[in-house]
C-alpha cells in the first residue's frame, strides 16, 4: 500500500466516532458491509477513491481531511 494510504483509515475511524456512528451505520450510509468498513479503518484495504468521495459527503469534510498524519 502507498504511503498516503495509510492513514486514511484512522482518520476515517474518528470521524465516525466523532459522529456517534457505528461500522453498520456508516457502512449502511456507504452501501458497503460493517467488515468492509473495519478493513478500511485498519488501513488492511485500501479504499476505493468512490467510497472516500461518499465519506466526505457524509461527514461533510474536504477529501483532504482523511489525509491528515
Amino acid at each position: 500500500m502507498e504511503s498516503q494510504d495509510h492513514g486514511v483509515g484512522k482518520q476515517m475511524s474518528e470521524a465516525r466516532r466523532e459522529r456517534n456512528l457505528s461500522r453498520d451505520e456508516l457502512g449502511s450510509l456507504l452501501g458497503i458491509t460493517p467488515e468492509q468498513v473495519k478493513l478500511f479503518e485498519e488501513d488492511r484495504e485500501r479504499m476505493p477513491a468512490s467510497i472516500l468521495y461518499r465519506m466526505a459527503q457524509i461527514f461533510k469534510l474536504p477529501i483532504t481531511a482523511f489525509f491528515r498524519q
